[in-house]
């Protein structure tokens, strides 16, 4: 893996790397969590394709904020940022607001994703099954671990997410960078572009929608209307996993990726 900072259009954006430079190049767009440090789950793509993860502009040590004001300019940062690799074309995964992002860069430039992960993405507004409010919630760390993990008393869900009193403070700095963040494109509406729905039609790349059985964030009902509204799409739905595959089903999540985009 290698970490390093790039300009992107006059952003100072860190990007983590991993893989065979010769190998077909993979984009990951991490949540609105943040996922900005190198996991397990990224050498698992990492060991098929040279995946490229960065830290969208505002989260950790990545500059640009205050260049962004919606989640359109997040797609146009996108393509700025295929254009900077010198890429055609490239296969884009996202995680929840990843996800979100991904799909209105397929929606805008089509002929640029040659292939499309949505991971429990946020983005789209869902009658009778409305994405939860995760930020009336940022103290009760309990709370939040029952909304994003399938068993919210595993290890893994009080590693990531321990007891507020007890958080380490860089995990805490870094959540409340994410959070301002993120606030700037989904604060209102939350989380949801209303034009979405209409243009997901335009994406054409071959598009797998990934969805954790017992997501309570974002209900697998937004999954089914994402298989439904994108040309071809398929749906597949991980069982006993909430909204975080990359950590509760991470060999699922890694396989399904790389049986897709391979």
């Amino acid at each position: 893996m290698e970490e390093r900072h790039v300009d992107i259009a006059g952003k100072r954006i860190k990007l983590m790397t991993g893989g065979d430079p010769a190998a077909p190049p993979l984009l990951y767009l991490h949540s609105a969590g943040g996922e900005t440090l190198w996991l397990p789950f990224h050498d698992g793509l990492a060991a098929q394709f040279h995946l490229h993860a960065p830290a969208h502009p505002g989260f950790d040590s990545s500059g640009g904020l205050d260049q962004i004001d919606s989640i359109e300019d997040l797609a146009f940062h996108y393509l700025d940022f295929i254009d900077a690799m010198g890429w055609r074309e490239v296969s884009v995964v996202g995680l929840s607001m990843g996800g979100w992002i991904g799909a209105e860069l397929a929606c805008r430039w089509p002929e640029r994703v040659r292939r499309l992960v949505l991971v429990d993405a946020a983005g789209l507004h869902v009658d009778g099954a409305p994405m939860q409010p995760l930020w009336d919630h940022t103290r009760d760390h309990e709370h939040m671990r029952r909304l994003i993990f399938a068993d919210p008393t595993s290890m893994m869900a009080e590693l990531l997410i321990p007891p507020f009193d007890d958080a380490p403070e860089q995990l805490l700095e870094l959540g409340m960078k994410a959070a301002e963040a993120a606030a700037r494109v989904a604060w209102n509406p939350y989380f949801e572009n209303p034009k979405l729905r209409g243009r997901l039609h335009r994406i054409k790349s071959p598009t797998l929608v990934l969805w954790g059985e017992l997501d309570r964030l974002i209900p697998l009902a937004h999954g089914r209307a994402y298989a439904e509204l994108i040309p071809g799409a398929r749906l597949e739905v991980l069982p006993g996993c909430g909204h975080m595959p990359i950590f509760e089903a991470t060999e699922a999540f890694c396989r399904a990726v790389t049986e897709f985009c391979k």
